[in-house]
């Protein structure tokens, strides 16, 4: 139903040197939908408020009509088909709309304004991310003679001793450290459950509402299971274009949009990362809200000040991130498809 392909990075060290998705973004809405069976489109009209009624979508499943197939109407087919003239207007501009609308890029959601519209739309009182309501993330015990973690912290520490300086480091700078982290954890997540679990750097996804690259996409058993978002700084802007690559990410894994995902009748969840590289926030987006870690501090000192005090100290702090990375990848890998338990895999890491 939606676009998922993935374009090589110039350098899989530096995802954010490649174009900004706000000059490049040519996908319309009709690019998303043309992919739908009938219903699929049914269900997307129907959250639209066309005012359409259920004798006009058993026009549509009469006539199979499909997302493509609707990309071509024009009024008067609609009028052939029995619509009446009022719907038919409606649904040929409607049409045309959508073969002329062009997706926001996630890099463009940018403001406070729309940070607090997320938090509207998922009911979080407060404009700070510390509002949010919190989760616990799955801590797993990682061994400290472990090879994948005695890796990520040699390269770590080779990687501080060479940089002149992480006050004012760059996005791509800092995502070197990301990715030592992220490597390490999967590399242990896929040993400790046996399951493909891989990394795709600058994935695009597109949504209903937003398409782009993310930074990282982490997928098992072809669904997404935790999308990183690299900053340098602004975190509170990390997380509002995190949320909407999450979004997105729902209709990826269940050719449904956010809303279907979020009711009664399904119930799924998915894993979200941002961070410096030295501050870590976790994101969960489930099917009946938004959770997150922004009241705890997950640190990793990458100043060459923890080169003094010992390998130990600097291991221990990345010990804890790719603890809980490896335990948030187990958990969503792990999950059965029956909503009720992925229900219950979330409300007992929400915090009361």
């Amino acid at each position: 139903m939606s676009s998922r392909t993935s374009s090589p990075p110039l350098s899989p060290s530096s995802p954010s040197s490649i174009y900004s998705d706000e000059e490049k973004i040519t996908r319309t809405m009709g690019d998303v939908i043309k992919d739908y069976d009938t219903e699929e489109l049914i269900e997307y009209l129907d959250r639209q408020n066309l005012k359409l009624k259920d004798h006009h979508y058993a026009i549509l499943r009469k006539q199979e009509i499909t997302g493509l197939s609707f990309l071509e109407l024009t009024k008067e087919d609609f009028i052939n088909f029995g619509f009446k003239g009022g719907p038919a207007i409606i649904l040929a501009k409607f049409v045309e709309n959508l073969n002329e609308t062009r997706l926001r890029s996630f890099s463009s959601y940018k403001t406070v304004e729309e940070l607090k519209e997320v938090f509207r739309k998922y009911k979080v009182n407060g404009n700070n991310i510390t509002n949010i309501k919190q989760f616990n993330p799955i801590f797993e015990k990682i061994d400290d003679y472990d090879e994948a973690l005695k890796q990520c912290v040699a390269e770590i520490t080779l990687r501080i001793a060479q940089i002149k300086s992480m006050i004012d480091a760059n996005e791509a700078t800092r995502c070197t450290f990301i990715e030592s982290i992220l490597h390490a954890s999967i590399a242990i997540a896929r040993r400790d459950t046996n399951k493909e679990i891989d990394i795709e750097y600058q994935l695009e996804i597109s949504g209903e509402e937003a398409t782009g690259r993310v930074d990282y996409a982490i997928s098992g058993m072809e669904d997404l299971l935790c999308i990183t978002e690299g900053k340098p700084r602004n975190i509170k802007i990390g997380y509002l274009q995190n949320i909407k690559q999450l979004e997105s990410s729902f209709h990826e894994n269940k050719k449904r949009t956010a809303d279907q995902a979020f009711n009664n009748n399904g119930y799924d969840f998915l894993y979200g990362i941002v961070s410096t590289g030295a501050d870590w926030h976790f994101i969960m987006i489930a099917s009946d809200g938004l959770y997150c870690t922004s009241k705890t501090d997950y640190q990793i000192d990458l100043s060459k000040n923890v080169l003094k005090e010992g390998q130990e100290s600097l291991r221990d702090s990345i010990k804890q991130i790719i603890g809980i990375i490896v335990g948030l990848l187990k958990d969503r890998i792990m999950a059965c498809d029956e909503p009720e338990s992925k229900k219950r895999r979330v409300h007992e890491k929400i915090r009361k």
